[in-house]
C-alpha cells in the first residue's frame, strides 16, 4: 500500500513538472507569461487554454512521460487546475 501511495504521488509530480513546461512553451510562443498561473488556477477562467489547447496539454505529458491520463479522476465541472490534471495522471 505505501508503495501504491508512493508511485502515485511520484507520478502526480512527474506529471506537474511536465504540464507547467507544456504550459511554459504553449505561452511562451504566445508572447505570454505563466508566473502568475498556480497550481489551483482554473485554466480556462484564466483564458489560459480552451478545449483543444487541454487535449495538447495532456496528450504531450502522456507522451513525453509515459503516463495515461484518466478522465475519471478529474471532475471537469470542478474547473481544470494544473494540480488536478496532475493527479489524473497518478
Amino acid at each position: 500500500m505505501q508503495q501504491n501511495i508512493a508511485a502515485i504521488a511520484s507520478n502526480a509530480d512527474t506529471a506537474l513538472q511536465a504540464l507547467r513546461q507544456a504550459l511554459a512553451r504553449k505561452l511562451g510562443g504566445a508572447g505570454r507569461r505563466t508566473s502568475a498561473i498556480g497550481d489551483n488556477s482554473n485554466l480556462f477562467d484564466v483564458g489560459v487554454v480552451d478545449s483543444q489547447g487541454l487535449l495538447d496539454l495532456i496528450l504531450e505529458v502522456e507522451e513525453n512521460c509515459g503516463l495515461m491520463f484518466d478522465p475519471a479522476r478529474i471532475n471537469f465541472e470542478n474547473g481544470v487546475t494544473l494540480g488536478a490534471l496532475a493527479l489524473a495522471f497518478a
